[in-house]
């Protein structure tokens, strides 16, 4: 593709604490303006209480559905980087009937959910896409009565992924989950296990390829695994063969945690340049 694609992201975008701060976050917002730094034309679709600022969205066409609330989260970092999660908020879940008239026929369809407001099959039934991408991690999260996320055993209907052409999954998205990586496999055309300072694993249509990483000074890891899959996705819309779409992912994820709170995204253009010295482990 010679254009820049046309891209619908959907999901929710979030409020995330650390400390007394609240940033900006979510997935679909990592996505968002990893899409849009990439060069792309992006669209969000998402659902926001009045709480979350307008600077949040700045430079992205976003369609908000009305919440009470915002979802939010409080992220804490223990040893080894492994993330624990509580939830302070939960906005209701997304509905596709909701989409703006002229956002059903995207290039690229990014189904971002943060925690279960995405029913794939409603969204892949009303969006008529070239290429469509999905985030694991909001599909395995439940919420606990005194608001700790947990990662209950993902039973999806049968079908619920016909549609999808490439899933992302993180080794934290594991936990519990048994089978998840070999189910996945049997159901789309393209998974993508990510291993953070280790690289990644692409599986496309039963062929396993290592992926290295872009070297970074990390500040913080939060949105890394949702840059790389705007950069793979991007990738994949162009023509890129899987493992050459994951060299631009590595990249994008890269400059994604080198600031802290999205504060790198802005220089996401230079991942076209670094994806150049991205290894691949396993030869050709």
């Amino acid at each position: 593709m010679s254009a820049a694609p046309r891209v619908l992201a959907c999901g929710h975008v979030t409020l995330d604490r650390a400390g007394e701060a609240q940033v900006p976050g979510g997935s679909a917002w990592y996505a968002g303006h990893t899409w849009r730094g990439l060069g792309a034309r992006v669209r969000v679709l998402t659902a926001a209480g009045p709480e979350l600022p307008a600077a949040a969205l700045a430079g992205l066409e976003a369609a908000v559905l009305p919440a009470p609330r915002t979802t939010a989260f409080e992220n804490r970092y223990g040893a080894g980087g492994v993330r624990a999660q509580r939830v302070e908020a939960a906005a209701p879940p997304l509905d596709p009937g909701a989409l703006p008239r002229g956002w059903r026929e995207p290039d690229v369809l990014h189904l971002a959910p943060v925690l279960g407001e995405i029913d794939v099959p409603a969204f892949t039934a009303a969006v008529r896409a070239r290429v469509v991408g999905l985030g694991m991690q909001g599909l395995v999260r439940a919420v606990l009565p005194g608001g700790e996320v947990a990662q209950p055993r993902w039973e999806p209907a049968p079908g619920a992924l016909a549609g999808v052409d490439a899933v992302f999954v993180g080794e934290d998205d594991l936990r519990g989950q048994g089978d998840l990586v070999a189910r996945l496999v049997r159901a789309v055309p393209i998974v993508v296990l990510t291993r953070g300072a280790r690289g990644c694993e692409v599986i496309a249509r039963g062929r396993a390829r290592r992926v290295g990483v872009s070297p970074a000074r990390e500040v913080d890891p939060t949105g890394a695994g949702d840059a790389f899959a705007a950069g793979f996705l991007f990738g994949l819309a162009r023509g890129d063969a899987p493992v050459d779409a994951a060299r631009l992912g590595a990249a994008a994820g890269a400059i994604a945690v080198e600031a802290r709170g999205g504060g790198a995204l802005d220089r996401m253009g230079e991942a076209h340049a670094r994806a150049a010295a991205v290894p691949v482990l396993d030869g050709a």
